[in-house]
């Protein structure tokens, strides 16, 4: 029997067109809800800032790169979330001016592709009088396309404007029915994220 051969090639050469900063992807959060994946946000710090010293912020969000496709609405609700999450420090919230620290986002979207493969094994058998015989395997290759959005979350220390805290977090992009659900999951984002800030 001859041998069968199913062969497929797919272009892993995934280019990043979605790599710009879209901010109309934030509505989808970056959060699966049910998921039973655990997404843990990466984080990073100054070693040398004196993190006790912080008793005022003020959040100035995505506005130096303040981009029209991102809604007010969603604005509102990141800023509530950080409310929500310095305020259990008893962090005061002050005019940009008159904060110790500032705390901005912005989100990137990548288009991803994920490739599952599956291989049927084929079979061979002898014996002395019946000989020897073999079936060809069979490799069978799915595809599926999906936007993966990574939120960056920054503390900047007011006077030298330099960053002293970075959260990122990365997961496919997910839509919600209501709005409800649209800021509960932003809110666990947001604490998720703020969750290693070392504060009082």
């Amino acid at each position: 029997m001859k041998n069968l051969i199913l062969s497929k090639v797919v272009n892993t050469d995934i280019r990043f067109v979605k790599f710009t900063l879209m901010y109309s992807a934030l509505p989808l959060v970056l959060l699966l809800g049910a998921c039973s994946t655990n997404y843990v946000p990466e984080t990073d710090q100054s070693s040398s800032y004196d993190f006790s010293k912080i008793e005022t912020y003020s959040v100035i969000g995505d506005e130096q790169l303040k981009n029209p496709m991102f809604s007010d609405i969603d604005r509102a609700r990141f800023d509530a979330a950080i409310d929500i999450s310095m305020q259990q420090h008893n962090i005061e919230e002050v005019s940009p001016e008159q904060a110790d620290v500032l705390v901005s986002y912005f989100v990137i979207t990548k288009d991803k592709v994920k490739v599952n493969s599956s291989y049927s094994g084929g079979y061979a058998s002898s014996c002395y009088r019946c000989g020897y015989g073999y079936g060809g395997g069979v490799t069978h290759i799915n595809t599926r396309n999906y936007v993966e959005g990574t939120l960056v979350l920054d503390i900047i220390d007011n006077d030298s404007k330099l960053s002293i805290y970075r959260s990122t977090l990365t997961k496919p992009l997910k839509s919600y029915e209501t709005a409800e659900e649209r800021q509960q999951a932003i809110n666990k984002a947001v604490s998720d994220m703020m969750q290693l800030l070392p504060l009082g």
